[in-house]
């Protein structure tokens, strides 16, 4: 540790010297050698070597003409007249700009000229610092200053030419003296063509692999609170489902192109170049998000990229600008996507008679009629109340509050972005809220032409609030308890009918609150000793830190205690510490190009936790402490682990005329979770690609088609699903005294799981191939790719003998395939100056397939309704067939049964074996919970100072298993649905129900009755913005005011009843709902 943070240190000492060295204002010296090479070659050779841009009118100066020059240690001035010599050319140098003439030119103070001012912005109105400025066909130039100024003496009647990387030129003429403000227009094809891949950047025309991006421009107008609720919708084979709206709940599920293992596994997620964690991440910080989706793009990351790699580019500043604040607010109101639909107590009375007869016709009715007409009539709201419990308990809505503000800028050598952040999310419950504090500095700097150095640092705090009975468990109570049950008493007190009152519970029962931080900081040092040559050394580190505390008060109700007071104190500490050297060498030869990458990375990560409880004794007065709890009751256990892992890695690209690609990727990882004989993995990839339009054939034949690139991949990818315990022994004790020796009970040590000692990756091996496509200068396009994924030496818990008395080991034994398709269509276009708009579709397919699982198809051990059966989904339900209903007396008689007790109204189940009787062989796959199909479409338009936005989202062919309370009946003396009106009777036998029954669980068994289709179709975001004009910003002296409304998930089409078509897909309807927001924003800059 001694050694990192002197590396730290050292790197803050040289930023000092890197300040205190640009203080200087002697002109810079350089030295430089070669001999007769055209005029053109050498004006490079000297672009590099000083840092100084030249400008000319080549139609005046013969760049061919063969110079020579040889200096050491001189003046830029003299180094320039050294290579002008015998060429008949004059040269101006000013700033960093050398402008060259012909000194046979006629004087320019013999020309009539005119003073002409102005300022060059882009289509936002934001000054473009360092535009070129030049008058066409001579000499005459300037660059744009920090405010993106620029003042000239020109010929009257010239032409200016304004130029700028990333935006296509501009021409204004020059008819007299005055003001010239120029705007500049995005280069869309430039602007895009650089995507940023596994330790590097690429343009895209030079792709082999396949990768998706967005930029910051995606989450303009967006009120999210987290990067992968940003990403929803679109990517194509990118499937983002986020299952709950809970405050502080930031982790939506992300699956590139489908799932690879049983053993579920998230996509390695790489911040800045390190790994880090998307969750934490304020989105106004973020540049970029690129996803590699094969392995062709994603091998490079070796045992940790089977399921996909998300890099997260966050914002720097710009050299050379001058320090810009950005603010960006937001006010949103949050409510519930969806909401189970109970019955009130008049019609929940009299189903419940209805239950009662059918189980037993000659019980008598529980509620009589007088009380059905109290019930809805209101007249008698302590003895008969009508109570809602869903509105009692939740707010019609939960207010939510961004701010980030941020600094950015740079001097001509130093570049800096630094912000801070906050979050609140309230919740729909009294006692749930979130807290969010983000902070990040980003510096970069060029200490001289050949050292750079950069440091990028963030923190983040989150405070988790809810009651010791937490929002689930709130909810839980909730849908259990029926409308007939008053929440108070005639005295005005709660009343404890029996089951827990929800509303008796808010703010009364404790504390469940949790603490999360985060700090991160990575540092860099970048030597480039020869032109095309750099050498970068880069160490990071990450700490992330958890306080969980649980304490329940002592508080009663209804006649009913909670209990002893009861304390929980948590600490979770993790660590990472990444350390990284990078060689890259890039270097183009005539109709060649060729660049390599070469690197080593070593990661550690520690593991530690804590967890202390008490109970008994306490005092409210100090509801966190368990210091006052009953100290002999005390419980205690902590642990943890240490994973440390080394790598090797290396690409290879290489093009021909631009025409024709390849790529090479391997990686050579080793991990400390495995055994020594198989720590090593190696994971190649190669792909190559041909882009047709630069062939003549197109080229000549077709002008409409500006890109057409055939892509091919195949690579391997590794996945370290294993568990420390697979491999290491794991020890266990025995709570209590339980082995005897010479008649004395003595605590015990055991060990829990049979090691294997030959463990060893599973890898997933990816095949694809793809078509690019853009026409009509890159108004029209579209990308499509095929692809195949295998999955071998999955890890499986084989069984073993139960004599040997420990759980079984893991094994390399199974098996997956997916294999689909990613089609994105996009179109833009400006109309005219004023209106521009844009389209892009994306469509996904993925066939997913367990293929191999070595005899131990069935059940997942972690819940009974999904099953693992080859040949088909991982995440399959397993059940019976429902067909229809017990009927008639015939049908009764007939009819094969499951259990000989079903009556009339009953579910009927198909006898699939045909042995006349319903038994486990009736069952087979009945739906998945992950959908085949997901789709995209983002609409997006300009409007003078207007901008709109729309995107939808979807998923198709998944389904949703309802369970306990969101399906049943009276379930545990719970709540009835409104879908329940439409219940069997004997003269409704077409019904969506079966008879209503109150204990009876016959018709609970795991079917497709139960199953519902959860494809939907949703409007996950719509925003409208307006800009305020340049004319009135100048006035107010800001660059940029936005105002916008937005809003999320406002519309939803799904065939679900009562529940949101992202929540879990296997639910009794306990959880936090996803959320639809109405958002107001803003958005500065000065």
């Amino acid at each position: 540790m001694n050694k990192k943070l002197c590396l730290l240190i050292s790197l803050l000492l040289l930023s000092f010297l890197n300040v205190f060295s640009q203080t200087g204002k002697a002109e810079k010296t350089i030295s430089i050698q070669f001999s007769n090479l055209s005029l053109q070659t050498a004006l490079n050779r000297f672009e590099q070597a000083s840092g100084y841009t030249f400008f000319y009118d080549a139609e005046q100066v013969n760049l061919q003409q063969t110079v020579s020059m040889n200096v050491k240690q001189a003046t830029v001035s003299k180094a320039v007249t050294e290579l002008l010599k015998n060429t008949g050319l004059g040269f101006e140098i000013s700033n960093l700009q050398i402008t060259l003439f012909n000194k046979k030119e006629p004087a320019r103070q013999q020309k009539k000229e005119v003073r002409v001012t102005g300022v060059v912005s882009d289509d936002t109105g934001e000054p473009v610092i360092g535009a070129n400025v030049l008058v066409q066909g001579t000499t005459i130039g300037a660059i744009t200053d920090l405010d993106g100024r620029y003042m000239l003496n020109v010929p009257a009647g010239s032409t200016l030419i304004i130029s700028y990387i990333g935006y296509t030129n501009s021409q204004v003429k020059v008819n007299a003296a005055g003001n010239y403000d120029i705007r500049l227009k995005e280069d869309t094809e430039m602007l895009h063509e650089v995507v940023v891949v596994g330790y590097g950047t690429q343009k895209k025309s030079n792709l082999t692999g396949s990768v998706a991006s967005i930029n910051a421009d995606a989450l303009e107008s967006r009120a999210v609170a987290s990067v992968s609720a940003a990403l929803a919708g679109t990517m194509p084979g990118v499937t983002t489902i986020q299952n709950s709206g809970a405050p502080g709940a930031q982790s939506g599920s992300i699956t590139i192109r489908g799932k690879n293992s049983i053993n579920a596994a998230s996509p390695l997620v790489i911040v800045d170049g390190v790994p880090g964690s998307m969750n934490n991440i304020d989105p106004s910080d973020i540049e970029s998000v690129s996803v590699l989706k094969d392995a062709a793009s994603s091998a490079i990351y070796g045992v940790q990229a089977a399921n996909g790699v998300i890099l997260i580019t966050t914002k720097k500043g710009k050299v050379g600008q001058r320090a810009r604040v950005n603010y960006s607010g937001t006010v949103s109101w949050a409510s519930p996507t969806a909401r189970l639909q109970f019955l009130g107590a008049a019609d929940y009375a009299t189903l419940y008679n209805e239950a009662v007869k059918n189980e037993n016709p000659n019980d008598p009715y529980p509620f009589s009629e007088e009380d059905i007409r109290k019930f809805r009539d209101g007249s008698d709201p302590i003895g008969h109340p009508d109570t809602d419990w869903y509105n009692e308990v939740m707010k019609k809505s939960a207010l939510e509050t961004q701010h980030s503000i941020s600094v950015s800028g740079g001097t001509d050598k130093t570049s800096y972005m630094a912000s801070l952040a906050y979050l609140y999310q309230d919740g729909l419950s009294q006692d749930k809220n979130y807290e969010r504090y983000n902070g990040r500095i980003n510096l970069d700097s060029q200490i001289t032409n050949w050292l750079a150095w950069g440091l990028n640092t963030s923190a983040y705090r989150g405070i988790d609030n809810d009651g010791f009975v937490t929002f689930n468990q709130l909810m839980h109570h909730v849908i259990r308890i029926p409308p007939t049950d008053p929440i108070r008493d005639k005295d005005g007190n709660f009343v404890h009918p029996g089951k827990d009152n929800p509303v008796a519970e808010q703010g009364r029962t404790g504390i469940d609150r949790t603490l999360n931080q985060q700090l991160n900081a990575t540092a860099y040092l970048t030597l480039t000793p020869l032109k095309g040559l750099s050498i970068k050394g880069v160490y990071s580190l990450r700490h992330d830190y958890r306080d969980r505390r649980r304490f329940k008060k002592d508080y009663s109700y209804g006649g009913q205690s909670s209990g002893k007071r009861e304390g929980y104190h948590h600490y979770y500490n993790w660590n990472w510490y990444t350390s990284q050297l990078l060689v890259n060498y890039n270097k183009s030869f005539g109709k060649h190009s060729l660049g390599l990458l070469g690197g080593v990375e070593q990661v550690e990560y520690t593991y530690r936790y804590t967890e202390t409880s008490r109970t008994g004794g306490g005092n409210d007065a100090l509801p966190e402490s368990l210091n006052t709890l009953d100290a002999s009751s005390q419980k205690n256990s902590d642990g943890g682990h240490e994973i440390a892992r080394l790598s090797y890695f290396g690409r290879l690209q290489y093009d021909y005329e631009n025409k024709y690609l390849f790529e090479a990727n391997i990686r050579s990882d080793a991990s400390s979770r495995f055994p020594k004989e198989n720590r090593w993995g190696v994971f190649p990839a190669f792909s190559a690609g041909w882009r047709l339009s630069e062939e003549a054939f197109i080229k000549d034949n077709a002008e409409w088609i500006n890109n057409l690139k055939l892509r091919l991949g195949w690579g391997k990818t590794g996945n370290e699903e294993l568990k420390n315990t697979d491999i290491y022994p794991s020890v266990g004790t025995y709570a209590y005294n339980k082995t005897m020796f010479d008649h004395t009970l003595y605590a015990t040590t055991y060990e829990s799981r049979y090691v294997n000692p030959n463990l060893k990756w599973a890898t997933v091996t990816n095949y694809e191939l793809g078509l690019e496509a853009g026409f009509l200068n890159n108004m029209l396009g579209f990308e499509l790719s095929l692809y195949k994924k295998r999955t071998n030496d999955m890890l499986l818990y084989l069984p073993i003998l139960g004599v040997i008395g420990m759980n079984a080991p893991a094994q390399n034994a199974g098996s997956v395939e997916n294999k689909g398709f990613d089609l994105s269509i996009f179109h833009n276009n400006q109309v005219n100056k004023d209106f521009r708009y844009s389209v892009n579709f994306n469509v996904a397919y993925v066939k997913n397939e367990i293929t191999d699982m070595s005899g131990t198809e069935g059940v997942d051990p972690d819940n009974d309704k999904y099953w693992r059966l080859e040949g088909h989904p991982i995440g399959s339900f397993y059940g019976y067939v429902a067909n229809g209903y017990f009927n008639t007396e015939d049908d009764l008689k007939n009819y094969p049964k499951r259990t000989g007790s079903e009556k009339l109204g009953d579910i009927k189940y198909k006898d699939l074996d045909g042995n006349k009787k319903i038994d486990s062989a009736d069952r087979q796959v009945i739906g998945q919970n992950f959908p085949s199909w997901t789709a995209g479409l983002n609409l997006a338009a300009t409007y003078k100072d207007f901008d709109f936005s729309m995107l939808w989202q979807g998923a198709f062919d998944v389904d949703a298993y309802y369970t306990m309370e969101a399906a049943y009946s009276f379930f545990n003396s719970g709540k009835v649905l409104k879908r329940h009106l439409d219940r069997w009777t004997p003269q409704n036998h077409n019904a969506t129900y079966p008879r209503l029954t109150l204990g009876s669980k016959i018709n609970y068994s795991t079917s497709s009755f139960w199953l519902q289709d959860a494809s939907y179709v949703r409007l996950k975001n719509i925003s409208l913005g307006y800009n305020l004009p340049k004319r009135f910003l100048d006035k107010i002296g800001f660059e940029r005011v936005k105002l916008y409304v937005a809003g999320e998930n406002l519309l939803t089409f799904s065939g679900l009843e009562g529940l949101d078509p992202e929540s879990p897909s296997d639910t009794r309807g306990n959880f936090y709902s996803n959320v639809k927001k109405v958002t107001v924003g803003l958005k500065m800059t000065f």
